[in-house]
């Protein structure tokens, strides 16, 4: 029995979703699914009855649900044991200005022990200052208190999604003054309209106007190609996703900023966090494709 899947198995309990399950776990559907079924192969029966609302523990997933908490609850205690950690600092809370889910992946396949909890970026400054969040990912951090440390990890850029037959469709770049009179779409809860990147559109004297918003990225591509309005990614020129319908054009001036991995310069910092930014220094050197688009 692979045990370091056994989350896979109580999350799936809890939720009865493979999507709400594997986003808690940050891994594919597909990969949570493969791992509920290499249980069953073992075993020799299924586990959940599939509904047409989900995944529902049937009478042997019931029975194996009480040794699955045991087992990663043993598996929990035995990790602590061995690196002297207590149940507090298995959890590491991380918030970010642009996309690191890739790196949050590849820690929890790499230290399936340790628990990452994923906030939204608001105040995010103020949630590392006060302790609410241990480490965060942002821009233009004031530390003239050097009460942080910051560590680069990504630069990103402002683009323009439009539809194909957009009279801007036919530029290969466009202007932020060029804009102003567009209708946009956005994410529900969207950074580029946030205070941190309203400055850019301030110095051109606009807001923009945003019409319709959506929950997840695809939605927000569905809306340009329907033609409500145009949208703001980030990401760079060469790595924008390639959507049929859409054309992705640059913006001139470049709209750079520099992300930066921050978090308390605490000399007790907790093992966890110690784990988690080690980790992420080296994944960084080992990925040099990590300009990637948010969306």
């Amino acid at each position: 029995m692979e045990t370091k899947n056994i989350q896979d198995f109580l999350a799936l309990a809890e939720l009865g979703s493979s999507y709400a399950a594997a986003e808690k776990l940050f891994v594919s559907q597909s990969t949570l699914v493969r791992h509920i079924q290499s249980f069953e192969e073992e075993f020799g029966v299924a586990l959940f009855d599939r509904t047409r609302s989900g995944f529902v523990l049937n009478e042997a997933g019931k029975t194996f649900l009480p040794y699955a908490q045991k087992i990663a609850y043993a598996q929990k205690q035995c990790y602590m044991a061995l690196h002297h950690e207590d149940n507090e600092s298995s959890v590491i809370k991380v918030t970010a200005f642009g996309k690191i889910i890739d790196l949050l992946i590849d820690f929890r396949k790499r230290y399936p022990q340790l628990t990452v909890e994923y906030y939204h970026p608001e105040n995010a400054e103020m949630k590392l200052r006060e302790g609410l969040v241990d480490v965060a990912f942002m821009a233009n951090v004031d530390n003239s208190d050097n009460e942080l440390v910051k560590i680069p990890f990504m630069s990103i850029r402002m683009l323009a999604v439009v539809y194909d037959t957009h009279p801007l469709a036919e530029q290969d770049s466009v202007t932020l003054e060029e804009l102003k009179d567009e209708q946009f779409v956005a994410l529900t809860e969207d950074i580029t309209f946030s205070d941190m990147f309203m400055e850019f559109f301030n110095k051109v004297g606009f807001t923009p106007n945003v019409v319709m918003t959506a929950p997840v990225g695809p939605d927000v591509m569905r809306l340009v190609k329907e033609k409500f309005g145009i949208a703001l990614i980030h990401g760079t020129p060469d790595n924008a996703p390639a959507e049929p319908g859409l054309k992705i054009i640059d913006i001139v001036p470049n709209v750079d900023y520099n992300i930066e991995m921050c978090y308390r310069n605490d000399a007790n910092l907790p093992k966890a966090t110690e784990t988690f930014v080690r980790f992420a220094k080296k994944w960084r050197i080992t990925h040099k494709d990590v300009n990637l688009t948010m969306l």
